[in-house]
């Protein structure tokens, strides 16, 4: 029998045919809410489809779009003004590193799963559940560098708070994998004469793998680490707020991102933030105005230099004392160790 393989305009049609399946099943799972458990999800198994037969130049455009449509058709904040939303280039590099694994190992998946056996679905299950749990520690990473302590017991609690959404998104992937992707790689496989790209070359491998490590540092320290915008929601439905926190003295900064609870206020977690980062500082309350002044941060005093301290919220001085402006989510507050214009 004559071998097909598909032509470059039929890649690009199942390309986009796989996008709108992603993007039109996500939408429909999470806004529509008829998931049959929590986190069921396609755009894994979509994700491996997509590599089983389609260049990877080709094949990694597919979870990527899929998720970036479904966010929009969701209203995800995907795009924050020029900013990405925080967590969101975790949970689109998770994926992309997902389509780099299959790449590296396409012929063996699919040799793996070329008919319906026992053994086969077995394999199946087991590619679902270990493509879950790679991606779940890595977005689980992501939430804990965004918004917890860098400490282990901060990411001890990150990963115990999340096992019961892994292990229902272990079930999606056990689900998604024995009852979509091995019926179609099985009928492919057997049924017909069209088969998927030539092997492929290392060469082939390489704009995969500088994708998935260019949107790998771009979750630590790209786009993710921008500015929040204060209409970021981290910890919703909660007693917590995340913000962000640097200070600019005289020829150093520091910067970090703290948990923040119901009633902290910038001074509160300018406390918190000196504590965590071994810091000193002083301050004067001041009766007539009801409110303390900062005297100084890391021995820079003010009035050295003609320079003095003034805190910023989300680029914005308050009109208010620091030991009275309430954080709110995604806060961003700064302290700068500048000339006031006189």
């Amino acid at each position: 029998m004559k071998i097909e393989r598909l032509s470059d305009l039929s890649q690009i049609i199942l390309m986009l045919g796989l996008i709108i399946i992603g993007t039109l099943g996500r939408y429909v799972l999470v806004e529509l809410g008829i998931q049959p458990f929590p986190n069921f999800e396609i755009i894994m198994v979509i994700t491996f489809l997509a590599v089983m037969f389609l260049k990877p130049t080709i094949a990694i455009f597919v979870p990527l779009l899929s998720m970036i449509f479904s966010d929009l058709l969701i209203g995800n904040p995907v795009f924050i003004g020029s900013q990405m939303n925080r967590i969101v280039m975790f949970t689109y590099s998770g994926f992309i590193i997902i389509a780099l694994i299959n790449v590296f190992n396409r012929d063996r998946f699919k040799k793996s799963l070329g008919g319906f056996r026992i053994n086969n679905a077995g394999m199946a299950a087991g590619l679902g559940v270990g493509f879950v749990l790679i991606y779940d520690v890595w977005t689980n990473i992501g939430w804990w560098y965004l918004i917890y302590p860098h400490n282990v017991n901060s990411l001890a609690a990150v990963f115990t708070a999340g096992i019961p959404f892994m292990v229902y998104h272990m079930i999606s992937g056990v689900v998604t994998f024995v009852l979509i992707a091995l019926p179609i790689l099985a009928y492919v496989s057997k049924k017909t004469s069209i088969e998927s790209p030539i092997k492929i070359k290392n060469i082939h491998k390489i704009p995969v793998a500088v994708l998935a490590l260019c949107l790998i540092a771009l979750s630590f320290a790209g786009t993710a680490m921008h500015v929040p915008e204060k209409s970021e929601v981290w910890l919703e439905k909660s007693d917590e707020t995340s913000v962000k926190m640097i200070v600019l003295g005289n020829g150093w900064i520091l910067e970090d991102n703290l948990i923040a609870y119901d009633g902290d206020t910038a001074f509160s977690i300018l406390e918190s933030f000196s504590k965590r980062n071994g810091i000193s500082f002083e301050y004067t309350y001041y009766e007539q105005f009801d409110s303390v002044l900062i005297d100084s941060i890391n021995d820079d005093v003010n009035g050295m230099d003609g320079k003095y301290w003034q805190y910023y919220v989300n680029k914005d001085i308050p009109m208010i004392g620091a030991d009275i402006y309430t954080v709110s989510n995604g806060d961003y507050i700064e302290w700068r160790f500048e000339l006031i214009p006189i």
